[in-house]
């Protein structure tokens, strides 16, 4: 945990949403393409910092389930036993993003690239062992193909590579007409400025 977010309870901040001027449907069934009714701080939602960078940001509506924070999100979309049910609107926005995200996302991306790595060199290993007949490391090169590349490498690569674009805890009410955030408290104290400015 960074210092920025170390002691602080999280808030609930809601923005209304609007259909998107700008959005065409390609077809019949498009999901809706939402936008915030009004703009985002500059301040990052999950430290409370200065942002120094907006990331674009995007959070799916799936009707009575839409309420679920991000990262739970993020597992229960790669369970193969969840049954999905269509996705009825997407908001879009730009998310302000501090150092500290910006951290977290190259780490998180770093850490999908070397287990990616991982499948090719153990491949390379393997070769190599055969080609020089090592057959003391066959036995373990075959555990580290099975199970450890395919299919723990595989799966944390695209478990960090996910991480990294959920960033930020948002989600949408049931009737996907408001995005709801939780948010540090000094972005919900900079929205309540910016609120109390343009009554």
């Amino acid at each position: 945990m960074s210092p920025a977010t170390s002691g602080t309870s999280r808030q609930q901040v809601v923005f209304d949403t609007e259909v998107d001027p700008d959005w065409i449907p390609f077809f019949t069934e498009s999901p809706m393409e939402l936008v915030p009714t009004e703009s985002m701080p500059e301040v990052c939602i999950e430290h409370g910092l200065p942002a120094v960078e907006h990331r674009p940001f995007f959070v799916h509506s799936n009707g009575p389930h839409s309420e679920w924070p991000t990262l739970r999100a993020m597992l229960m979309s790669v369970a193969p036993f969840v049954q999905r049910l269509p996705v009825e609107a997407t908001v879009r926005f730009d998310c302000p993003a501090c150092e500290f995200c910006l951290a977290e996302i190259r780490r998180s991306r770093w850490i999908a690239v070397l287990a990616l790595l991982v499948v090719p060199l153990t491949i390379a290993g393997i070769f190599t062992a055969v080609s020089l007949e090592l057959r003391q490391l066959y036995v373990p090169l075959a555990f580290a193909f099975l199970p450890g590349c395919m299919p723990i490498a595989l799966l944390a690569a695209t478990l960090a590579w996910s991480r990294s674009g959920f960033f930020a805890d948002v989600w949408m009410n049931q009737d996907a007409d408001q995005l709801i955030v939780s948010a540090h408290p000094d972005f919900a104290a900079a929205v309540e400025r910016n609120r109390a400015e343009t009554r």
